[in-house]
């Protein structure tokens, strides 16, 4: 019975003796039957189930489900910098408002731009974030804090009922520092709620001002829930990337070669013989293992073998591979290549192309920043003074302006072109190329004609 891909052939079969002695007259047809299963399963991402030992529910099953997002996105380079150029974009050249921006809003002199500059970060790696905000008895922010987003996790029905918290926050849930979870350790937050009442009841509940340790903001992109990671439907082709590197690595280290077997012949006068010559035979192996090995036997029979293992990898096979497993990762971020520096063999890319792109992607990254300005907006104005003069909670789009000094060839035939009006062309410069308005109209004066301009037509 063989099972491929979901399809199972049954064969049916009967043999004759071996010897020939009896020999059906009517032997048994073969029968072949396929079956083909209608099923197809699906994969549960993450689980969330509570964990009554800690008070929380599980981030996935093992509970480190973030921790486990941090570290693949760490070791694979392509999520690496897709993820880096995601969070510059939902960050953009910070928030429009100079005095909001260098604004300090914490004990630890961290300004809204640190903050906004951490949050974005978190926001591409997790699609979420976490800040620890204090409030005072009127309803008003006195502190605003980054706090890393896997630390955090979100306290159980029973916990809530029983405490009124909405979530722990821990610095090791992963266990790399201990071997168990310390209780002592976990910290206990409500909910974000500038409400009065709300903020009443909350330090009631804790026993008072002294034992009231603030509130979190929580902010999920997938609502009520712990987020799915931005990388998460390409995580077995993170970790492909991971392991093609390792095999990249593992070939340099072996002088790229193929695997062989040292066969010693007689026998070793005691082991610490014998790991002696094993030990010698690591200086062949590396980028600067030595190229020759000498060996002194006093007979023809005791001279080593080396049989070499054959290797039928194709190098080319895993060039396709690494490059379909990089375009993979990269379309799952909706990134443009030229912004990551990767080509497709076609060269360099000029300044026209790199705007475009920039211009793509400050598009598909709009939610994100207008999700951030509503959450900053609700902070600002809830500070206990005032951060923020104009009002303006915007993050300024990256801008990508191209060099009056160097301008691209399509910009050239545009604006020599003797059907385009000058009116038309300033627009362009002013518009699409950031020139000033002045400038160009030192270049295309009102009622100027185009000079300079020679145009053959066909007759």
């Amino acid at each position: 019975m063989l099972d491929v891909q979901n399809s199972i052939f049954v064969i049916q079969y009967s043999f004759s003796p071996a010897n020939g002695s009896q020999i059906l007259k009517n032997p048994p047809i073969l029968k072949m039957r396929l079956l083909t299963s209608t099923r197809r399963d699906t994969t549960q991402r993450i689980t969330q189930r509570e964990n009554r030992v800690y008070g929380i529910v599980n981030y996935d099953e093992d509970n480190v489900y973030p921790q486990r997002i941090y570290a693949i996105t760490s070791s694979a380079p392509t999520a690496r910098n897709c993820v880096d150029t995601y969070g510059r974009f939902i960050g953009g050249a910070g928030f429009a408002d100079l005095t909001f921006y260098q604004a300090i809003v914490n004990s630890d002199c961290q300004t809204m731009d640190k903050i906004l500059s951490l949050v974005k970060k978190d926001m591409a790696r997790f699609r979420g974030f976490a800040l620890h905000v204090n409030v005072n008895a009127a309803g008003k922010i006195t502190d605003i804090f980054h706090v890393p987003f896997e630390h955090v996790r979100m306290a159980s029905e029973s916990r809530k009922n029983e405490s009124g918290f909405d979530y722990a926050t821990y610095a090791d849930w992963s266990r790399e520092k201990r071997n168990n979870i310390r209780t002592d350790l976990i910290t206990w937050f409500h909910a974000f709620d500038l409400a009065a009442d709300a903020i009443a009841a909350q330090v009631e509940s804790v026993g008072g001002w002294d034992k009231y340790k603030g509130q979190l903001l929580y902010v999920s992109m997938d609502e009520h829930s712990y987020p799915l990671a931005s990388c998460d439907a390409v995580m077995e082709s993170l970790y492909a990337e991971i392991q093609s590197d390792i095999r990249t690595t593992a070939n340099l280290q072996n002088n790229f070669s193929a695997k062989s077997i040292m066969v010693h012949k007689g026998k070793f006068a005691d082991e610490e013989a014998r790991a002696e010559f094993e030990t010698e035979l690591t200086a062949f192996i590396g980028p600067e293992g030595a190229d020759i090995i000498v060996v002194d036997v006093e007979n023809d029979e005791e001279v080593p073998e080396l049989i070499p293992i054959t290797n039928n990898a194709d190098d080319k096979l895993f060039e396709y591979t690494d490059t379909k497993l990089t375009n993979k990762i990269i379309r799952n971020f909706l990134i443009p290549k030229i912004l990551l520096s990767v080509t497709d063999g076609g060269g360099f890319f000029n300044q026209e192309q790199v705007r475009d792109a920039t211009m793509y992607y400050n598009m598909v990254t709009t939610e994100e920043r207008i999700m951030l300005e509503a959450i900053f907006k609700k902070l600002g104005e809830g500070f206990y003074k005032n951060i923020n003069p104009t009002a303006d909670y915007s993050i300024i789009p990256i801008e990508f302006k191209i060099s009056k000094a160097d301008p691209p060839e399509s910009l050239i035939q545009l604006l020599t072109n003797e059907y385009i009006s000058d009116a038309s062309k300033r627009n362009i410069l002013t518009v699409l190329y950031g020139v000033a308005e002045e400038d160009a109209i030192k270049i295309y004066p009102d009622g100027s004609t185009n000079v300079g301009v020679t145009q053959t037509r066909k007759t």
